[in-house]
């Protein structure tokens, strides 16, 4: 019973001085010290310490101080509010996990990299546009999938304050029902036939970072800050831009008819 107890974190000496007090009943620190084998200054300790965890509660008869201990149920309930505790410090740490990741991705050399999961990771991506202070977004993507994770209102407001600020984008998508008709302010958008070339998630360039999302099942996205990643994630969308022609299908659309929304 000794060794279990202090598995779930009593001390060799509380563990003793509980047992002598459950064995015992309602005992002065007197008893208690002599039945666990232990001074009665340390006992006296032990006896506060197991107090504050709910296992020993004091008693007073006339004048006289007495301590019983709780029953053994009281063991598995303050086990199942520490389970519950460790829980809710674990749903604390994995809501700053992407926060601490970027600050371990700071060392020199390392690009930043921040992780993102469920519907959060469009606004995170967003918002990081939009504070990045960049002049431009390059942009492939795939617009059935993403319509379902932004609503309406949503993309207008962001659309709303990427122009506000001045941020132009170019856009490479693909769309089962082809391209989209209206055209977006500061925009340029070119429509291709995924057919020979399908894409399931969106992935952004801007300033020196590049933001990454799923768009299928589970969500997850990431944000890469570095110099090298995004000049080269730049320079192979340039590639595709300028020889969009190469990549289209016999039954893809005219030049003219390439213009879409966000």
């Amino acid at each position: 019973m000794l060794n279990v107890l202090t598995k779930i974190g009593l001390s060799a000496k509380e563990a003793k001085v509980y047992l002598a007090a459950l064995e015992l009943g309602k005992a002065s620190i007197q008893d208690i010290a002599k039945k666990a084998g232990i001074n009665r200054t340390t006992t006296y300790v032990m006896i506060t310490e197991l107090e504050k965890r709910g296992l020993v509660r004091p008693l007073k008869v006339g004048k006289r101080n007495y301590f019983a201990a709780e029953g053994p149920d009281i063991i598995l309930e303050i086990l199942k509010k520490e389970k519950q505790q460790i829980e809710n410090k674990e749903q604390e740490i994995r809501e700053i996990l992407p926060e601490l990741k970027s600050v371990y991705n700071v060392a020199p050399g390392r690009p930043k990299i921040r992780f993102y999961e469920g519907q959060e990771v469009y606004k995170k991506i967003t918002d990081d546009i939009l504070e990045s202070g960049t002049g431009e977004i390059l942009e492939i993507y795939n617009a059935d999938l993403i319509k379902g994770l932004f609503s309406e209102n949503e993309t207008k407001e962001y659309t709303k304050k990427r122009i506000a600020k001045g941020i132009r984008c170019r856009v490479l998508y693909t769309r089962s029902e082809g391209p989209f008709k209206n055209r977006l302010e500061l925009a340029e958008e070119r429509f291709y036939n995924q057919s020979q070339f399908p894409i399931s998630g969106d992935i952004m360039v801007y300033g020196n970072r590049i933001g990454m999302a799923s768009l299928k099942g589970n969500i997850i996205g990431v944000i890469i800050e570095s110099d090298e990643i995004s000049e080269t994630m730049k320079s192979l969308f340039n590639l595709a831009w300028k020889n969009l022609d190469q990549l289209r299908t016999d039954d893809n659309f005219e030049n003219d008819d390439l213009e879409g929304g966000e």
